[in-house]
């Protein structure tokens, strides 16, 4: 038992300005508590450790599962909570968030080092409190510091004398007589003023739009809609689409058709950064019924193809309800689901892709993201960093608000505290299905309109508000004969170990390949088709600090006797002939179209710049042709399918009056000589 003393404090309602910064200690773990609500499947709803940390809900009034409620409203018995506090320290401040049913609080105990009682604050008898600044924190301010160190505080509360439910959210101390207020923390970059346009017929209808996804590009709208009968009953649920003409209008959306919509609900979730794949509500089973579960589709030359099953490992979801987003790798999905472990309804949980349809177990994302409440329609931006979500489990202006947060590591488990985006963003309202192309020009949102119905908006958002910008990197991939298209592999690979290659199949009946990068890195771009030679080059974005859209064309050289071609990776320093890696990669492929083809002879020629000696320069360039046949001779080619010839700098094909001109002259090229 506790030990009682007998001092008395007074409580102050009068703002004492500070004179030197606050810190506030929130409570971290619950030592006693009286009783807490239980409802049936319960998690942490309404239980006592809802008390700890910040608060979930101010200064938003409203009942909450993020706050500790006790069993019984209006109890006749004395209802209790003892909170402990990691910090030690003396205090001149309680503040204690009543968010629902303020004004049952009896009596405020501090409980010190040696487990002394103290008595703060105790209410009038006989006297109901009656709160008139609904929606503040209630600031138990001390003559003085105390003289001894706190270690816990203990809330006795009558209920009775406020009817209905009584919760606390959070319980915080605090050395200074700065009153601690409930705010909600919007993102510093949060815009002031946002036009919200209502996205019109050409994609909103009498009835209910929702879950928009937008493409990288910003040109194409997929989104559900509700059908309603004139009687006002669900009829049924299907994707549309809506692609934006010359002018930057929506023109009048299309259902997607068969086989994404069938006689059961179907959703889109994510679309990938090409626009070639999108991930689907539902597993789409081979007799046309649907299970729980997720599935993709291809576009392909006669259009969306029949959903395949996405596996993940150990998925299952408790709630009827899901959502997912795709990173712009496509690597990484982030989904809204509920699991054994939720922390209360649905949460944030993250899976990595293994290999085609194959992913790794849901992890979930952690307490700084995930609360009692929903946490639900994730969206990955295009720079792969920021995750916006919707939740009502953190301080917002309503029904559930939007929050921005950023990625800390590649684990996907530790992210910067949650921000709000604001009141320019956020209504009273539910708001969700927050969407951006990768130029975070315009975002898209799901709100509800003036007749209570859910439609899609447009906001244009200030440069702050914006996520890293990015490049997208898109085209096609052509002969260096007749410009024609190939199909073909396209391999994408960051001269910074820390970002990942990627790999996209092209097929130019369904359209242009197309990467979203970061800016300020190098990438090489290889293309491969069997039966032709690739053309390696680098788009260098390094000075890049604005989001680019770039259009660039790869090129295949086919294997026909007298085609020719530079190899862009053989880039070598003054004076030298030693092959870095990038070269090494060429020849490689070099070596495995040889050996698909085992008759293919190949020549390869060296030149220099004109700096230094004439026949200094003339053997540079053959040693450097040497180290490439010798190269390939370990690879198994055999010596007299590879030619060489060096050229000194008798053929240069640029200036030479600069270095970065130079650089251009000391190459390699290669020309088919037999097949």
């Amino acid at each position: 038992m506790f030990k009682k003393s007998a001092a008395f404090l007074f409580f102050f309602q009068l703002v004492i300005i500070p004179t030197f910064s606050q810190k506030v200690c929130w409570a971290s773990k619950v030592l006693e508590f009286s009783s807490e609500r239980v409802i049936p499947f319960q998690t942490t709803e309404y239980k006592a450790i809802q008390a700890l940390g910040k608060p979930n809900v101010l200064p938003n009034i409203t009942e909450s599962t993020a706050a500790w409620q006790p069993s019984q409203p209006d109890s006749p018995s004395v209802e209790y909570i003892t909170v402990g506090f990691d910090t030690l320290m003396p205090i001149r401040q309680v503040a204690v968030a009543e968010n629902f049913g303020q004004g049952c609080i009896n009596k405020i105990l501090a409980i010190d080092s040696k487990s002394t009682v103290h008595i703060l604050y105790q209410a009038p008898e006989n006297q109901i409190n009656e709160v008139k600044d609904k929606g503040k924190m209630l600031n138990i301010i001390l003559p003085e510091m105390t003289s001894y160190s706190i270690s816990a505080i203990k809330l006795i509360l009558n209920t009775e004398k406020i009817k209905g439910p009584n919760q606390i959210d959070a319980i915080g101390i605090s050395d200074s007589t700065e009153p601690i207020k409930a705010v909600i923390r919007v993102a510093a970059d949060a815009p002031k003023e946002v036009y919200r346009e209502n996205l019109g017929k050409g994609v909103n209808s009498r009835h209910q739009e929702f879950a928009p996804v937008i493409s990288s590009d910003g040109k194409t709208l997929f989104y559900t809609r509700n059908y309603l009968s004139m009687f006002g009953k669900e009829k049924d649920q299907d994707v549309w689409f809506s692609v934006q003409d010359k002018a930057g209008n929506w023109i009048k959306s299309k259902n997607i058709g068969y086989p994404i919509n069938n006689q059961d609900k179907n959703a889109v979730f994510a679309v990938s950064a090409d626009g070639r794949e999108i991930l689907l509500m539902n597993k789409y089973n081979k007799d046309g019924k649907l299970s729980p579960g997720i599935s993709r589709s291809f576009r392909t030359r006669g259009g969306w193809a029949y959903p395949e099953e996405i596996k993940i490992d150990n998925y299952y979801n408790q709630s009827p309800n899901a959502e997912y987003a795709l990173s712009p790798d496509g690597m990484v999905m982030v989904m809204s689901i509920q699991r054994k472990n939720t922390v209360g309804k649905r949460d944030l949980y993250v899976s990595f892709k293994k290999d085609g349809t194959n992913w790794t177990e849901p992890i979930s994302m952690g307490r700084q993201i995930n609360t009692v409440e929903h946490e639900v329609t994730p969206f990955i931006a295009a720079d792969g960093k920021t995750l916006y979500f919707s939740t009502r489990g953190f301080p917002g202006y309503g029904d559930n608000d939007i929050f921005k947060t950023q990625r800390l590591d590649d684990t996907w488990q530790y992210w910067t505290e949650p921000e709000n985006l604001g009141s320019a963003i956020n209504t009273p309202n539910w708001d969700g299905y927050f969407t951006l192309p990768a130029s975070g020009e315009y975002a898209y949102i799901c709100s509800i309109n003036a007749a209570k119905k859910e439609d899609i908006y447009k906001l244009e958002l200030p440069k702050t508000a914006k996520p890293e910008p990015v490049a997208i990197i898109s085209g096609d991939i052509l002969t260096t004969t007749d410009k024609k298209p190939v199909e073909a592999v396209l391999t994408m690979t960051p001269q910074n170990d820390k970002l990942k290659p990627e790999v996209k199949k092209y097929d130019p009946a369904t359209g242009s390949f197309s990467f979203v990068v970061p800016l300020k890195e190098v990438y090489n771009f290889v293309p491969y088709a069997k039966g032709y030679l690739a053309i390696s080059e680098l788009v260098d974005l390094s000075k890049e600090i604005s989001y680019r859209e770039i259009k660039k064309d790869f090129y295949l050289m086919p294997l026909e006797v007298g085609n020719k071609g530079i190899l862009n990776s053989f880039t070598f320093e003054q004076g030298e002939s030693h092959l870095q890696a990038p070269a090494l990669k060429d020849l490689d492929r070099i070596a495995q179209a040889m050996n698909d083809f085992p008759t293919l002879e190949i020549l390869f020629e060296g030149h220099t710049d004109n700096q230094g000696d004439f026949q200094l320069n003339l053997k540079l360039s053959e040693e450097r042709v040497e180290e490439v046949k010798n190269y390939l001779i370990s690879k198994g080619i055999a010596s007299e399918r590879v030619t060489t010839k060096g050229w000194g700098q008798t053929r240069p094909i640029a200036s030479n009056a600069t270095e970065e001109r130079r650089r251009l002259n000391r190459r390699v090229e290669f020309t088919i000589t037999k097949k």
